[in-house]
């Protein structure tokens, strides 16, 4: 990312560079953003966003589905379905009178079975997430039936979800001329601001969790030679099973040979 910046800065200031540089820089770096997930062992979700030990996690938004809409008009409950006819429905009962937090936590138990969190955004909204790995089938899958009041059709019909864009969009990034590499600066120079601060935060994350680490092990007692020395001779001198114990551990081993090597050191 670093080696881009300089190559895209470089080409703007001066007109120059290795023709085709600044191409290979930007397919380097989305190949390597494409592999994310795999790379950092599903940890790290495309808001750069470490949630070790919970898998990465992709937020949408379902269409029609509004905090306004659940909170106006009667009573209806809603089923949800994850994966196909034959999955099990989840029920939410929406009531009037019912305040954003009841709604949300509603939400929140039904689909949770489901592999679906849902919390309140920061406008309001109703912000449902899951991890990256099952989004294609959540996606693809998730419908819900009514009774005819927000839902009209009254049948299990598929609805349509908007994903949180990426924090990072190197799709977005072109160098045609001098307007497109001027934009994809500027947005590399976000991006590594942002990959910076997902770095520091990863770090700290490792810091506190080697900590902990450390913490939890037992405290283990330096111990002098001369202590181990003088425990030797207290037992050895003492006639029975501890002296023979303490005289026949510290023999284990010593042959003619290594004593004849030893002595032979002075």
């Amino acid at each position: 990312m670093q080696a881009l910046k300089s190559e895209l800065a470089a080409k703007l200031a001066a007109r120059q560079g290795r023709e085709g540089q600044v191409e290979a820089r930007v397919r380097q770096f989305s190949n390597t953003w494409r592999q994310r997930a795999s790379a950092s062992a599903g940890s790290l979700d495309a808001q750069l966003g470490y949630t070790s030990p919970q898998s990465a996690q992709q937020q949408f938004s379902i269409r029609g589905l509004t905090m306004a809409s659940l909170q106006e008009g009667p009573q209806e409950v809603l089923a949800f379905s994850v994966g196909g006819a034959n999955q099990a429905l989840r029920s939410v009962n929406i009531e009037p009178g019912l305040s954003e937090s009841e709604i949300v936590s509603r939400f929140d138990r039904a689909l949770m079975p489901s592999g679906i969190g849902v919390k309140l955004g920061e406008n309001g909204e109703l912000v449902f997430s899951t991890s990256e790995a099952a989004w294609a089938n959540v996606r693809d899958s998730l419908s819900v039936r009514g009774n005819g009041i927000r839902y009209p059709t009254g049948q299990m019909s598929r609805v349509r979800t908007d994903a949180e864009p990426a924090a990072i969009a190197p799709e977005d990034w072109h160098t045609g001329d001098v307007e497109a590499l001027r934009a994809t600066l500027q947005q590399v120079v976000q991006a590594l601001a942002q990959l910076q601060a997902a770095r520091s935060s990863v770090s700290l994350a490792l810091a506190q969790a080697t900590g902990r680490v450390a913490k939890a092990q037992p405290v283990q007692e330096s111990v002098s030679m001369d202590t181990l020395a003088e425990n030797f001779t207290q037992k050895a001198s003492q006639p029975g099973y501890e002296s023979l114990l303490a005289i026949s551990s510290a023999l284990v081993g010593i042959s003619r040979e290594r004593v004849v090597a030893l002595l032979g050191l002075k």
